[in-house]
């Protein structure tokens, strides 16, 4: 279009120079040839000639370069028609290539609106679902700099407000993350765990490159599952040394009863005891666990009534006599009666019995176990008191595992399956209680249970 214009531009200006020249011709010739009024009337003639012919060739331009804007207008409106296609036709009874372009460039105007609304709302649906994650999510850019985060990176790896831009080398001081997003940025995704400093979380992480040589970390704190897999390792390993000690002791004093000592009942009678003894303690183990189990899914069958607590702690004080009898512990109780509590009986005192029998167990001779009972926040508190050993710190967390022992040799010794917390605590929670230990000073332990508190009941 330039070039034709051009063209048609410099042609008009060729035309109306030459009509200058020859205008200056004959006016030269007319003041050189004549003085009359005769040249006078010949100038004038020329010179309308002249305008008459620059008129004809600036109009004739004029039409030429509209001619070339009409033909570029309409490459516009058909490319812009092929652009957004079918919906943007052009009108059957409008010639206007001006009105074409407005047209198109309005409906185009009004597709790039529907398409703006069109990502916000998908943005806006991103950021929903990115906040509601469970899993943690950063991205970072090819400079390491934080990109997106999310409610659960920022409780996880403890990120504050406003870390976007920032580098997360200096938001999160943890090496195996950034190694991590090293082995990242090689194109292939990698996976690792990592302890949180300063606590005891376990966050696994998989670390995703992206094209534009960034990095999206997705991560999950899996403290949990870890003790969960560890329980499971150190029950799976506690199962089978428990039940080997007795089949082995059942075996030997089988082989030794079949080679003959049978047939001597004064010798054979110590054997025999001992089958006895080591085949109750794994009929115990099994029944143990398979209370466990029951609790765990639901099926143990509880009876809830309301029971006078002092009751309760009567009857376990006159189960545990006789072995406390044996050690010289003495054991005294300050449970008035009318204290009233909803549970399940028999399971309340298998809970209370572990207790006071672990204690007589770990206290030393001569020593002195107290039970009470007090009333807090709505419930029954029973506390039984020893003046043993206590337990280490270390241990605390776990003294209500399955099978976990701060002691195993002396619990074993002692005849215990290393069960017995396990149920007391899966009982407690069964009937809406808890259960815990605290340490007392200056030394000694607490063990704790709770029941919910009832009113008395009516007579009759």
């Amino acid at each position: 279009m330039r070039r034709t214009r051009s063209k048609s531009l410099y042609s008009a200006l060729a035309i109306v120079a030459a009509v200058e020249l020859l205008a200056a011709i004959v006016i030269d010739r007319a003041q050189v040839g004549a003085a009359a009024e005769t040249g006078r009337g010949t100038i004038r003639v020329v010179l309308l000639v002249a305008a008459a012919v620059q008129l004809a060739v600036v109009a004739w331009t004029i039409v030429g370069a509209s001619r070339a804007a009409s033909a570029a207008m309409r490459a516009v409106v058909l490319s812009a028609q092929r652009s957004l296609g079918p919906r943007v036709a052009a009108r059957s009874n409008d010639e206007s290539e001006i009105a074409g372009i407005a047209g198109s460039f309005s409906r185009l105007a009004g597709e790039l609106d529907t398409a703006l609304r069109s990502l916000a709302e998908e943005r806006n649906r991103f950021a929903a679902v990115l906040e509601a994650m469970a899993p943690a999510v950063v991205a970072v850019d090819d400079e390491r700099r934080i990109t997106t985060v999310n409610r659960s990176a920022r409780i996880l790896l403890g990120l504050a407000d406003g870390v976007v831009g920032r580098p997360l080398i200096e938001a999160v001081r943890v090496p195996t993350l950034h190694e991590l997003l090293d082995r990242a940025t090689a194109r292939a995704p990698a996976t690792g765990e990592f302890t949180m400093p300063g606590t005891h979380r376990q966050v696994q992480a998989l670390a995703t490159p992206e094209p534009n040589g960034g990095v999206v970390l997705v991560a999950e704190d899996v403290t949990e599952i870890r003790r969960l897999e560890r329980i499971r390792s150190d029950f799976v390993a506690n199962v089978s040394h428990e039940l080997r000690t007795p089949i082995a002791v059942i075996r030997a004093n089988a082989e030794t009863l079949l080679d003959g000592v049978l047939e001597e009942p004064e010798a054979a009678r110590p054997f025999v005891e001992a089958l006895y003894r080591h085949a109750d303690r794994i009929a115990r183990l099994v029944a143990e666990l398979l209370d466990i189990s029951r609790m765990e899914a639901g099926r143990y069958e509880l009876e809830l009534e309301t029971v006078d607590v002092h009751d309760l702690v009567e009857d376990v004080v006159a189960a545990v006599t006789e072995d406390a009898d044996h050690k010289d512990i003495t054991v005294d109780r300050t449970v008035p009666e009318g204290v009233w509590a909803r549970m399940d009986a028999k399971a309340a005192e298998q809970i209370l019995f572990n207790l006071v029998d672990n204690a007589i167990k770990y206290t030393q001779a001569g020593g002195r176990v107290h039970i009470g009972v007090n009333t807090e926040n709505g419930a029954r508190r029973v506390e039984v008191r020893d003046d043993g050993p206590g337990i280490d710190p270390q241990h605390v967390a776990r003294i209500f595992e399955r099978f976990y022992r701060v002691d195993a040799g002396r619990s074993r010794e002692m005849g215990g399956t290393g069960l017995g917390l396990s149920i007391a605590k899966h009982l407690a929670e069964a009937m809406g209680g808890h259960i815990g230990y605290e340490a007392r000073l200056p030394r000694g332990s607490v063990f704790w249970v709770t029941f919910a508190s009832a009113p008395a009941p009516r007579d009759g």
